[in-house]
């Protein structure tokens, strides 16, 4: 096996959660030795008082488990032929940064005079204020929104929010910090919304302020994928990720096996100004990784980069819902607001066009426009929706 050290031995110690790990199985093994191992591990667990298995995650290519113990069952691990890899457990956190506080309450819009994202990711040159689409809109599209949750009774989401899971401990099923709402209503917002007919599914993976654990990253995207495939609509799926942590193999693994079910994962790259490729899930190179732009075409001063980078959004002092009340509204700037343009834009062209899977990363990629400032690296691709 690969062992701990040789995946995330490098991440900060303030990210890493004490004592908790995943653990990824070697492909091929089967009920039985599974279950006889996670019986061991239990055993183990409690000589030490610690809580053994907290978690188990099974889809195609990624079979596993969260697990707290000490370093001596760590120790067992490590030498255990049924394991692929064990990753120390690290915090996620938002990727949005707030924008100027006097635009926050301000500016209500309808679509002849857009926020400015949209009417970017309509037209060819920026400074753009009309919203060209197409009335498909992302209708019949599930988006599911891995983030804070969603404040579902919003208005500009019409009734299209819904729960739908939550690995957050002892945190209501809502949106307590707003990230999630803002990232939904740009998705599928009717007033601020990419795909303004598509469904946004709340998956609560961080928490009241906003940092969640990996391992709750991965039970979201697992979670997702199940569901989508459950409902049926694995094929007209998205996954957004406005979020980012310290590289692990495990959450990259997790949007490969979702990707390849047919699901589009759509992350952002991270407002650290640094390369992608240290950080997740902006490094997964199945996902669709999204930098940020500002109004001038210009990448963002705090926009991740690299040649991981994909693509860029509008990211910068971005309006949408938020959740302090039914008509609450901020403005916000991140890749945590790029991303889910992207993420609309997929909506929108699997119900446009009947697109699905890699199909829908590719023609994204074809129709970018170009011209962006200081990209470092990143792909020179701005996203549009091909003229509506």
């Amino acid at each position: 096996m690969t062992g701990l050290s040789e995946l995330n031995n490098g991440v900060l110690a303030e990210l890493v959660i004490p004592d908790t790990y995943i653990v990824k199985y070697k492909a091929n093994v089967d009920i039985r030795g599974r279950t006889k191992h996670e019986e061991d591990v239990d055993s183990w667990a409690r000589l030490s008082s610690r809580r053994g298995i907290l978690d188990k995650f099974d889809v195609p290519g990624l079979q596993g488990y969260v697990a707290e113990i000490s370093l001596l069952e760590l120790a067992n691990l490590t030498a255990c032929d049924l394991i692929d890899y064990v990753e120390k457990d690290t915090i996620v956190r938002t990727t949005a940064v707030a924008a100027d506080p006097a635009l926050a309450k301000r500016y209500m819009t309808t679509q002849y005079n857009a926020p400015w994202g949209l009417g970017r990711i309509s037209h060819t040159a920026p400074n753009q204020r009309d919203y060209d689409y197409s009335d498909s809109a992302g209708k019949d599209i599930f988006v599911y929104v891995v983030d804070t949750g969603i404040r579902l009774s919003h208005d500009d989401f019409g009734g299209r929010a819904v729960w739908g899971a939550n690995f957050i401990a002892s945190s209501p099923n809502s949106d307590q910090d707003g990230h999630g709402t803002h990232v939904a209503g740009i998705i599928a917002g009717q007033t601020y919304g990419v795909a303004k007919k598509a469904t946004v599914v709340a998956v609560k993976v961080l928490g009241d302020t906003g940092s969640g654990s990996m391992s709750g990253l991965l039970q979201g995207i697992n979670w997702a994928a199940a569901d989508a495939k459950q409902r049926g609509v694995a094929g007209k799926a998205v996954i957004n990720m406005s979020l980012s942590g310290a590289y692990t193999q495990s959450v990259n693994d997790a949007v490969k096996a979702a990707m390849d079910a047919g699901i589009t994962v759509v992350a952002a790259a991270g407002n650290k100004d640094e390369d992608v490729s240290g950080w997740l899930p902006g490094s997964a190179a199945t996902a669709i990784t999204v930098g940020a732009i500002d109004m001038d075409d210009q990448r963002a001063n705090f926009s991740n980069w690299g040649t991981a980078v994909d693509i860029f959004a509008p990211g910068v002092r971005i309006p949408s819902a938020y959740n302090g009340s039914d008509t609450d509204s901020a403005w916000l700037s991140g890749t945590s607001m790029a991303s889910p343009h992207v993420s609309g834009l997929a909506a929108y062209f699997i119900a446009r066009e009947g697109l699905s899977g890699s199909a829908v990363r590719k023609r994204i990629l074809s129709v970018g426009n170009q011209g962006i400032g200081d990209r470092k690296g990143g792909a020179d691709l701005i996203a549009y929706n091909a003229g509506a």
